[in-house]
């Protein structure tokens, strides 16, 4: 294992926690996600109290594999797991309840859904993407009875933690209510919280990306998720982009802000991810660098070495 500083080690010379090393840890052996469809929609996409559609969000709510999303769940599974297990040899899997809110809607069907994921082959837990505002008792309460024989982790799109922002999103939630979101799960114990950030968003400041980072370390989050904000077509985004009222960020800026978070950031907190991927290229607009795969992740690596910082190395633990 390599060690970036004397008091953390990072997984395959790493400069971050990454989240193989957490599942590594846990499970003793690589774990691989398997993404399912099942959510159909979102309070935003309901107009629930007036709001808009996220103005990122394009009509397939961040579904991987949109093409399968009107089969049946074991079809979904059995599909995704096997191209996956086929791949990279894999033995044990994650069900991700991925695209829009696996936690909106009819309760008793998404009881069903989350208990017959897990009862597949090889499936080992579930991760479950949600929002901070759809967080009922009933779902809570089936949480806590999930996390006490299996893994689970829910994935919490907060975006980010300025209301000025969130309104510019048109999220539909304020900042206070992703904290007590966060506060909520936190409570019951046994549950991984991973919570989704952007960077690019307008007026977004170093210390803004700095109080964030010390923010969820106060707050003891599991992981992060970190995406660019992006411009897919028929998208409300799209409109501001081609007016020139929004500009995305270029890969070398977006890396220096990644930087300032992950060195100001608990170094016990793993990151699942640094950058977006547009998976339908054909929907993308802008960057252009928001397409390629590994090249984000691999210009952030260098970018730290670069810079010779890692996770951790501002962060005080008080």
């Amino acid at each position: 294992m390599n060690t970036v500083n004397n008091s953390t080690k990072f997984e395959n010379g790493k400069r971050y926690y990454p989240i193989s090393q957490h599942y590594r840890e846990l499970f003793g052996e690589k774990v691989y996600k398997v993404s399912v469809s099942v959510a159909k929609s979102c309070p935003n996409r309901e107009g629930h109290q007036g709001m808009n559609v996220c103005i990122f969000c394009d009509e397939w709510g961040s579904a991987a594999y949109h093409q399968f999303r009107d089969l049946p769940i074991m079809k979904q599974i059995q599909i995704n797991r096997e191209a996956i297990r086929n791949r990279y040899k894999a033995k044990k899997f994650l069900i991700y309840f991925q695209a829009y809110t696996n936690t909106f809607g009819n309760f008793s069907c998404l009881e069903t859904l989350y208990d017959e994921a897990l009862n597949e082959a090889d499936v080992v837990g579930l991760v479950v993407g949600t929002r901070p505002d759809c967080l009922p008792k009933r779902i809570l309460h089936k949480f806590a009875n999930l996390s006490k024989e299996q893994y689970l982790s829910v994935e919490l799109g907060a975006q980010t933690f300025d209301d000025n922002q969130l309104n510019f999103l048109s999220r539909g939630h304020n900042s206070a209510t992703s904290i007590k979101a966060i506060k909520k799960l936190k409570s019951l114990q046994n549950v991984n919280i991973c919570v989704h950030l952007m960077f690019g968003l307008p007026d977004e400041t170093d210390q803004q990306i700095r109080e964030t980072a010390k923010l969820l370390s106060e707050l003891e989050i599991s992981g992060v998720k970190l995406h660019n904000l992006h411009v897919l077509r028929n998208t409300g985004l799209e409109k501001l982009y081609k007016e020139s009222k929004f500009f995305p960020i270029q890969l070398e800026e977006y890396a220096r802000r990644v930087a300032i978070f992950l060195e100001n950031l608990s170094p016990k907190i793993t990151v699942h991810r640094l950058a977006a991927v547009a998976s339908r290229w054909d929907q993308l607009v802008a960057p252009s660098w928001t397409r390629e795969k590994m090249r984000p992740t691999q210009f952030i690596d260098d970018y730290l070495e670069e810079k010779q910082t890692w996770q951790g190395r501002k962060f005080k633990d008080n």
